[in-house]
């Protein structure tokens, strides 16, 4: 007999498949997977996805579908607006319901992917007999798995929450207000709670309006805010200018970016690692002495530099350096991200190059990574003297560069493939 929707909760279906799953081993399942830096919209694209593909009963082996998430349990800690997004979905601190990287078997024999908030399978997966079954996301087209991935959906959104949500079938089945709740969360994360003239696209207020309807949020309200009682009514169908400015909408928006925000407790490292994407790179022949691949990876922070460096700046660097020996890197981008005194959103971009592993004389690497950005049309990057960097100087074999970046809407989402570009041509 089916489960009543009303009592079989998100957490009771999450920790159900994952039995199955650790049970089968894995065989003849699909992990469904976000990208490594684990933000809300991968995990919370995730699970929705996830939930979607085992709720089509058309399809049997589509039901077989995990959520994997890309963040190891103890690492929670560093997202505080995931936390708080998993409370409202019911699902709590130790998170067993969840399958994280340390809960996989070594010798699991999963070999079907669907992934979600990137297109590109992380290379310890992409083993010989892997399969890429399906695509959901927003990034840049990276022109993989044409042929076997069903749907393959890479197109612009504010969210990647929100084409999972247009996933949903035309006469939506019922959906746990749990997941509604997560999958809303990383859209307002995303979005700024649907900022106007910010990254919200139709397709984002449409599912935010969606969502909003079958969420848990009017259950989860206080009864009052700081100004009176907050609106418990949801907007009236196609009433979608109105969700900007919706109490619950406000609510949820304030508290996930002031979550989002607070990490003046994490060290040097555990900011690097917070909010982190790696890449390998095929540099060009005229760069290194031997062409080949190298790592880059891309950290974004949400503090200013003077802050980032502001304790101990000679032990920031030092940390900064062991980030990139840890990791192999050659280039390691620091993208920072913050609100100035006015309340505008601001952006800075420090950039660490280390020659010797990269194999380039002369600097090459550094001096073509420096002049590719600072004559990006789109990002707009004027170079500044950082105190830090000049005081506390790196190794003799690391070159540093800060800048301030004018185009405070260009992210990672964009600098990566302008740093493919540059390096790779």
């Amino acid at each position: 007999m089916a489960k009543s929707i009303s009592t079989y909760t998100l957490s009771h279906h999450l920790a159900d498949q994952k039995a199955r799953f650790l049970a089968d081993q894995g065989r003849g399942w699909t992990l469904v997977m976000g990208n490594e830096a684990g933000d809300l919209d991968t995990l919370a694209s995730s699970i929705g996805y996830a939930w979607l593909r085992s709720h089509e009963s058309s399809n049997e082996d589509q039901q077989k579908s995990v959520a994997l998430m890309t963040t190891s349990r103890v690492d929670f800690v560093l997202r505080a607006e995931n936390v708080h997004a998993l409370q409202l979905a019911r699902i709590t601190d130790p998170y067993p319901e969840l399958l994280c990287p340390e809960d996989l078997p070594v010798s699991h024999q999963c070999t079907e992917y669907a992934l979600v908030d990137h297109n590109n399978l992380q290379s310890n997966f992409a083993s010989a007999n892997a399969q890429v079954k399906a695509v959901l996301d927003h990034h840049e087209d990276e022109g993989k798995y044409l042929g076997s991935a069903s749907p393959r959906i890479i197109e612009p959104a504010g969210s990647c929450a929100s084409l999972v949500t247009r996933q949903n079938p035309p006469t939506p089945r019922p959906i746990p207000p749990e997941l509604a709740t997560l999958l809303l969360s990383a859209i307002m994360i995303d979005t700024q709670g649907l900022k106007k003239g910010g990254k919200a696209l139709g397709v984002d207020r449409d599912a935010a309006a969606w969502l909003l309807r079958h969420s848990s949020l009017p259950d989860l309200a206080p009864a009052a805010d700081g100004t009176g009682n907050i609106n418990l009514s949801l907007p009236a169908e196609g009433a979608l200018d109105t969700l900007t400015d919706h109490s619950l909408i406000r609510s949820l928006t304030d508290t996930l970016s002031t979550k989002k925000m607070a990490v003046s407790h994490l060290s040097t490292r555990d900011l690097l690692r917070r909010d982190y994407k790696e890449y390998t790179l095929n540099v060009s022949p005229s760069i290194s002495v031997q062409p080949g691949p190298v790592k880059a990876g891309l950290a974004t922070v949400p503090l200013p530099l003077s802050v980032y460096f502001a304790s101990h700046p000679s032990s920031t660097m030092a940390e900064s350096q062991a980030w990139m020996k840890e990791r192999g890197l050659s280039i390691l981008g620091v993208l920072t991200t913050y609100r100035g005194k006015k309340g505008v959103g601001k952006r800075e971009e420090m950039w660490i190059v280390h020659e010797s592993l990269a194999d380039t004389a002369d600097r090459q690497l550094a001096l073509r990574l420096f002049r590719g950005l600072e004559a990006d049309k789109q990002l707009r990057l004027k170079r500044v003297d950082f105190g830090p960097s000049n005081d506390f100087s790196f190794h003799a074999d690391f070159t540093v560069r800060v800048y301030k970046q004018k185009n405070a809407s260009a992210t990672r989402k964009q600098i990566a493939p302008t740093l493919k570009q540059i390096l790779e041509k």
